[in-house]
């Protein structure tokens, strides 16, 4: 009997302990989901107040930066609410109840075009046409306000008040304001302007007076001359002249009118009859004395000489070169190469290809 008693009363201890157990763990279960939903609830709070807050920054920098755009909304607007109506009241006596849709066409294409502009300005796309269609437009919605009005008087107030509201909205957002430039980079884009007229004519003038090279299966192809040019423009017509620039080279090609002067002058030469002795002998007697060159030339042979050796030495021209070999290479006149060569070869009997001063029979 007294077992069945312990029993029973230790039954009822670890029961107890259990139900204390369970209602622990409901309790701290429920302690914890309301935890986690405070962290929620605090979470969506501190979410929605980043949003008002960006919300607030986008809004007041927005309203920062088109401060100057919300001062001319009341010019822009009024005159448009204004126009509208009194289109729509002229066309309903016009046309009748449809005619309210007048302004659809004066004052609606005016302003769709008004639109497009800053529209295409953003996209990067051309807004010639687009400015053009605003005017055209504009200009339509003035007659028609003007037809309107009673009198002269009240058409001009019509007129003015239809396109003041487009014409504002044109002025503040069609040709934003940019950074302003200095007074040196205007002046170098107007020189680069010049410049790029200048190129353009001078490819103009060089087009014109280009050959053509005709091949065997009829196709032509331009060819031109290079070399230096100078753009002359007489009687109204443009044509490009040989030039030279001091401090730079002539080019090869400059000197192909000189080369095939000399071979003219040394063919003419060869065909005359060989010169008497005595005329020979005072020629070269003649072109012999250093003292009757003049001094421009003796003070510069000594530098060309010099040249001439150099190049000599790193055989870029021959051992005993020809006056003509050395006037190419110097490219100078043919009277100092003459003396260049007199200094360098002074026992050459042979006064050369193109020697100035040779003698001539009669």
């Amino acid at each position: 009997m007294s077992t069945w008693a312990e029993n029973r009363r230790a039954d009822k201890v670890v029961a107890a302990e259990q139900r204390r157990a369970d209602q622990a763990l409901l309790f701290e279960q429920r302690r914890t989901d309301r935890e986690a939903e405070a962290r929620l609830k605090q979470a969506q709070t501190d979410a929605a107040r980043a949003r008002r807050a960006e919300l607030r920054a986008a809004l007041t920098g927005w309203l920062r930066a088109h401060t100057l755009d919300l001062l001319f909304v009341p010019v822009i607007v009024v005159p448009a609410v204004l126009a509208w109506t009194a289109m729509a009241a002229y066309g309903q006596e016009v046309f009748g109840p449809v005619g309210t849709l007048l302004p659809l066409f004066s004052e609606g294409a005016m302003w769709t075009f008004a639109f497009a502009v800053p529209m295409a300005q953003r996209a990067g796309r051309s807004t010639g046409w687009l400015h053009l269609g605003t005017w055209v437009f504009a200009a339509v919605a003035a007659v028609l306000n003007y037809v309107h009005g009673s009198t002269v008087a009240h058409g001009i107030v019509m007129a003015l008040v239809s396109v003041g509201g487009v014409v504002v909205h044109q002025l503040v957002t069609a040709s934003p304001a940019g950074k302003r430039r200095s007074r040196a980079e205007r002046d170098a884009q107007r020189l680069e302007r010049q410049a790029a007229r200048r190129v353009l004519a001078v490819r103009r003038a060089a087009l014109d007076q280009a050959v053509a090279e005709l091949a065997s299966d009829g196709t032509a192809t331009l060819v031109h001359r290079p070399g230096l040019v100078a753009y002359r423009r007489r009687f109204g017509r443009a044509r490009l002249v040989p030039a030279t620039v001091p401090g730079l080279p002539v080019p090869d090609s400059d000197d192909v009118l000189g080369d095939d002067l000399a071979a003219e002058i040394s063919e003419y030469l060869t065909a005359l009859p060989a010169p008497r002795p005595s005329v020979e002998r005072n020629a070269r007697n003649a072109a012999g004395s250093a003292e009757t060159a003049p001094a421009e030339i003796t003070d510069k042979v000594a530098g060309y000489a010099a040249k001439v050796r150099a190049a000599i030495d790193a055989q870029q021209l021959p051992a005993r070169p020809s006056q003509t070999q050395v006037r190419k290479f110097l490219r100078i006149r043919g009277a100092v190469a003459v003396e260049v060569h007199r200094v360098l070869f002074p026992t050459d009997t042979d006064p050369g290809d193109d020697d100035p001063r040779q003698a001539v029979s009669a």
